[in-house]
């Protein structure tokens, strides 16, 4: 194959790789994983500006963050969601699979360059690695830029004497240095690279003084760039690199030789059977290419002794412990770095085994290895696209159903007013609730959302008119209080294939709210405290508060005779007018006599700060009332504060104020 030809193909099956790691790309993955979910808050605490070598993520457990902070400063170009964060991953798989094709060109020719270039491209695990977020996708790249920056370096490749130059030096003490920062396996990178030059210094070609000064520049290079990491070592021993890559690769828990044959079986024929790595079982490469590389790996140790077969053997050699003793084999996320050298076996089998063929027998391995390409392509297709996201494993880890829930509001939340239902308390993701996961995911990040938690508090946005509630958490729907799911009653629960079950509920209330909040000037008396200036008496709903909050009524249990110990429910509805304080809580107090309080509670369970003009808020308020509460008759009153500072919202009528609450109603405590 000439050298045209190759690079032909080379950028044919560059488009390729494109297609197939930007191809849905916001909706494969379906969601992310919890470890995705860390790299993403790391690179968020890095766009901060807190800048560490090891980010402590608690428990004694750390993380290199050179990754995060590229997520970070790329992402604050391409903006944040599924697709900023992913389309990092997309670049770097394809500049890594550029890398792979220069490199194998240049060891082993240019058929060998384009097969291991066409072998990648259609790979299941390195393309969905090239779709998703996290440090172990700048591996393979690192690897192959190590590689390359060695071959130049020395010219393992050239037939011919070529003078050294400074800049492969230079790159590899750059990428040697770096490296630290990335990943704990960096460590066999540096220690394959040290082996490789101590080859070179002791095999028959004579090493120049030229070269060899310009190596101590590269060393110079790598070691500037890896003392602030030897330093945060020394300073947190428990944090750094070699300590976990320690930890997490241990032959106690694992015996090597059954760790060896799980692996080699994970390569070709029972692969890993992790949903976030694969559709379970899937070998990592089909055995005919298994064959092909296998071919490769024996040409390669039968002509060991020249520095271009080397270089492949001892990278390999090098990190092969890394994947072998991972806790979990066959492990393909531990296989990572090594994805571009199984990558260059797999090319040099294929061009040993193409010049080896009579001439008049090439084009039929030429057609085999086409049907092999297209089998691998269809293969990876139907797992990646149709299959694997199809899993319900890969649902619960990526976490679909609030990946679905983001893709729909990017495209809703702008036209249709739209109520987060709020789960209030963490679920799952290292502490996150299902909202900061739905917000995390989402691409348009100035969506006007509210937020209310749902299970006691309510929002009806713009006075009742069209509007959509979302329910990230499966069991919000469920767990309401039953006086706000009478509301959700009146809307249409959606049901589309791209939507979870019981997730989104479109209504339109105008006419039913109206009709409510007229009931409440019959049904619902309010007057002013007895303390309020001006001449007391009954005042009318709608009530303007101080704040831009407007009393609109409210509704309690029909109980006439409560029993200490007991539970009061009140029901109250507000109106907002414009900006309300951030922390306004609403209190309902139980008076023994106007200044006496005997029981009480402050609440609010809406976001009050996403709320806009004409939204409508419903609170559901319980006040727990003393064991020790003796009977009688008392009154209730409402208002609302600053939680900032304490101070009560006015009750205001002609913008005249008339005290700091409202008295409604009153009820019966009777003792058994």
């Amino acid at each position: 194959m000439s050298s045209r030809t190759s690079y032909a193909l080379a950028v044919g099956l560059l488009l390729l790789a494109a297609v197939l790691r930007m191809w849905t790309l916001s909706a494969l993955p379906p969601g992310l994983h919890d470890e995705e979910i860390t790299d993403i808050r790391v690179a968020e605490t890095a766009r901060q500006g807190i800048i560490e070598v090891f980010y402590d993520l608690g428990g004694g457990e750390g993380r290199e963050g050179l990754y995060h902070i590229l997520l970070a400063a790329i992402t604050s170009v391409t903006g944040t969601g599924l697709l900023g964060y992913q389309i990092v991953s997309v670049w770097v798989s394809l500049l890594t699979l550029a890398l792979l094709y220069a490199l194998a060109t240049r060891l082993f020719g240019p058929l060998a360059g384009a097969a291991a270039l066409a072998l990648l491209v259609v790979n299941q695990w390195a393309t969905l690695l090239g779709r998703s977020i996290g440090r172990e996708t700048l591996l393979p790249l690192l690897a192959a830029g190590v590689l390359l920056a060695l071959a130049q370096a020395f010219n393992v490749y050239r037939q011919g004497r070529r003078p050294p130059i400074t800049l492969p030096f230079a790159a590899l003490g750059m990428l040697l240095g770096l490296g630290f920062y990335i990943h704990p396996a960096h460590f066999m990178l540096v220690l394959a690279s040290m082996a490789f030059i101590s080859f070179m210094m002791r095999s028959r070609r004579r090493v120049s003084r030229r070269t060899l000064a310009y190596l101590g520049f590269g060393l110079l290079v790598m070691i500037i760039f890896a003392t602030p990491y030897l330093i945060s070592s020394l300073r947190l021993p428990q944090l750094s690199g070699a300590g976990r890559l320690l930890d997490n690769y241990t032959i106690l828990q694992n015996p090597p030789m059954r760790a060896i044959g799980e692996s080699l079986s994970g390569l070709f024929f029972v692969g890993d059977t992790n949903p976030l790595h694969n559709l379970p079982g899937r070998p990592l490469f089909d055995l005919v290419s298994g064959v092909l590389l296998l071919l490769g790996v024996l040409v390669a140790l039968r002509n060991w002794r020249q520095p271009r077969y080397f270089l492949p053997l001892v990278f390999t050699l090098s990190l092969s412990p890394v994947a072998v003793l991972s806790l979990d084999t066959p492990d393909f996320q531990a296989m990572t770095g090594l994805l571009p050298l199984l990558a260059l076996f797999f090319g040099l089998g294929v061009s040993r085994l193409y010049h080896n063929l009579p001439a008049n027998s090439r084009h039929l391995l030429a057609a085999g290895l086409v049907a092999l390409f297209i089998f691998n392509l269809v293969w990876t297709g139907r797992d990646l696209f149709q299959s694997w996201p199809n899993q319900e494993a890969v649902r619960q880890v990526y976490h679909s159903r609030i990946g679905q829930l983001a893709r729909y509001l990017d495209t809703t939340a702008d036209d249709l007013p739209t109520l987060i239902c709020d789960s209030p308390s963490p679920a799952s993701g290292r502490g996150l609730s299902s909202t900061d996961l739905l917000l995390l995911m989402m691409n348009r990040k100035q969506a006007p959302l509210r937020y209310a938690d749902c299970g006691t508090g309510l929002v009806l946005m713009d006075g009742g008119a069209r509007q959509q509630i979302i329910f990230p958490d499966a069991q919000m729907l469920h767990g309401m209080h039953p006086y706000l799911r009478r509301w959700i009653s009146y809307g249409v629960l959606l049901d589309q294939p791209d939507l979870p079950a019981n997730a989104v509920i479109e209504m339109t209330i105008e006419r039913e709210l109206a009709d409510t909040i007229g009931r409440f000037i019959t049904t619902a008396p309010v007057g002013y405290a007895p303390e309020a200036p001006g001449a007391p008496g009954v005042a009318t709903a709608p009530i303007r508060f101080g704040g831009n909050i407007t009393f609109l009524g409210y509704e309690r249990e029909p109980t006439e005779i409560y029993v200490p110990g007991g539970i009061l429910t009140f029901i109250t509805y507000w109106r907002a007018d414009g900006p309300i304080p951030p922390n306004l809580r609403l209190f309902t107090h139980v008076l023994a006599d106007p200044a006496s309080i005997a029981a009480q509670t402050d609440t609010i369970s809406i976001n009050v700060g996403s709320l806009r003009n004409r939204d409508i808020l419903i609170q559901v308020t319980f006040v727990p009332l003393p064991t020790s509460m003796p009977g009688g008759i008392y009154n209730i009153s409402i208002g609302a504060y600053d939680a900032t500072n304490n101070v009560r919202m006015g009750v205001l009528d002609d913008e005249q104020q008339r005290g700091t609450r409202l008295f409604v109603g009153q009820i019966s405590v009777a003792r058994r």
